[in-house]
């Protein structure tokens, strides 16, 4: 459980949102006649239909809330509702960075006696591990999602293996109105997942399962020094104001040679409006010589909040989403990939199993901003590298500490 200190300091983050926050609430049914879930905005459709077919014939049905698009904006709704105590939502759509603080916290359900032996060998392992805290199972997953190297498959002949083959393609194909490597350098959670990359890929790492830093250590200052060097060399000098949709933009309408992004790019730059279609191949993203490539982890999946009136209601519905059927229409409808082994697409199956997971620790969002401050710090020429990384290493030992 967290510290009455802990809680208010979540409760200080989040109340100052509260106002914005409670525009998207609305309020639980007072009876267990209905459960309520919180959603991103459900731009397909799909969703609200998959939750229509499992409220036919019900007892208990399940309201699906449609909150803010930006993650961590949810995150604080689910924040500020658990909070709350005996309101908010039944059903949590958990990113796979959330799971440490919300169990933490004693906001979920513990899940492990309610999954089948056979059901955990068909999820993809690191997605079922990442909704384990403390050996307890808390977050059953749906989908899930890796970072890909994209590039040019009419220029490039053979896909990269390392960092300096990935430079001297991307000079080689670099022009006047293509760049060579773009990618997402702002000051937001993405940034952390495209250093996190090129940082196992020089063998490093950040924050290791007994909460060791690392970040002052050779393999992050060369992760680091790769990054800082490719903007406004190989990548635009715009780069540390970039999100996933600006570089998928600028790849999409043939203006960068490689791109690292997620999945959800593989499906729109073959559509037929794309300047790209069937120019388009991906590979695991470059690593230094002697080491090896690695896959941050996205994807999302269901928890359930330890308040709910109905946990086996809320299980019924956790367990209908996640049945290979609706996943597999999930898939067909929006592209996104399914979290079991069985539904993945035999191209992206080499990738999506060797992903990686961010640190699995309550304090991951706080971590998370120390780290992004102090590398856009250094990209942004504020600081040097090594003085970014030992500053990040020590404000991060002290959260930890």
């Amino acid at each position: 459980m967290f510290s009455t200190k802990t809680l208010g300091k979540i409760f200080g983050t989040t109340a100052l949102i509260a106002l914005l926050i409670m525009s998207f609430r609305t309020p639980r049914s007072a009876g267990a006649s209905e459960l309520s879930v919180l959603f991103e905005p459900d731009g397909s459709g799909i969703w609200h239909e998959l939750v229509e077919q499992f409220n036919k014939g019900r007892r208990v049905r399940v309201r699906l809330v449609e909150g803010p698009p930006a993650t961590d904006a949810r995150e604080d709704m689910y924040s500020t509702a658990f909070l709350g105590g005996q309101s908010g939502y039944d059903i949590v759509y958990s990113d796979v960075t959330w799971i440490p603080k919300l169990a933490a916290a004693g906001w979920l359900l513990d899940l492990s006696n309610r999954l089948e032996a056979a059901e955990r060998e068909d999820f993809l392992q690191a997605d079922l591990q990442a909704g384990v805290y403390h050996g307890k199972l808390y977050r059953i997953p749906v989908v899930t999602d890796a970072g890909f190297l994209y590039y040019r498959s009419d220029l490039v002949r053979r896909p990269p293996q390392t960092f300096a083959d990935l430079q001297v393609e991307a000079m080689r194909h670099q022009s006047q109105n293509r760049w060579g490597f773009v990618w997402q350098g702002k000051q937001y959670e993405g940034l952390i997942t495209n250093f996190l990359e090129v940082l196992w890929g020089h063998g490093g790492e950040w924050i290791t399962p007994d909460r060791e830093v690392l970040l002052d250590r050779p393999e992050a200052l060369n992760a680091l020094e790769f990054l800082r060097s490719a903007v406004g060399n190989i990548s635009p000098p715009g780069t540390t104001t970039y999100t996933e949709e600006d570089t998928r933009m600028l790849f999409q309408n043939g203006r960068a040679v490689f791109l690292r992004n997620w999945y959800y790019v593989w499906t729109l730059s073959n559509r037929p409006e794309s300047e790209i279609r069937g120019k388009v191949a991906f590979t695991p993203m470059v690593h230094a010589p002697g080491k090896t490539s690695a896959a941050t982890l996205g994807g999302w999946g269901f928890a359930i909040s330890r308040f709910s009136p109905d946990p086996d209601a809320a299980w019924e519905f956790v367990r209908f989403a996640t049945d290979p059927k609706q996943l597999k229409t999930l898939h067909e409808r929006t592209g996104l990939i399914p979290a079991r082994m069985s539904l993945v697409p035999a191209e992206f199956a080499e990738i999506v199993r060797h992903t990686r997971m961010r640190p699995q620790i309550p304090e991951y969002s706080r971590a998370s901003d120390i780290l992004q401050r102090w590398i856009s710090a250094a990209l942004t020429g504020g600081t040097s590298s090594a003085e970014a990384l030992s500053a990040a290493a020590r404000e991060t030992r002290a959260l930890l500490k």
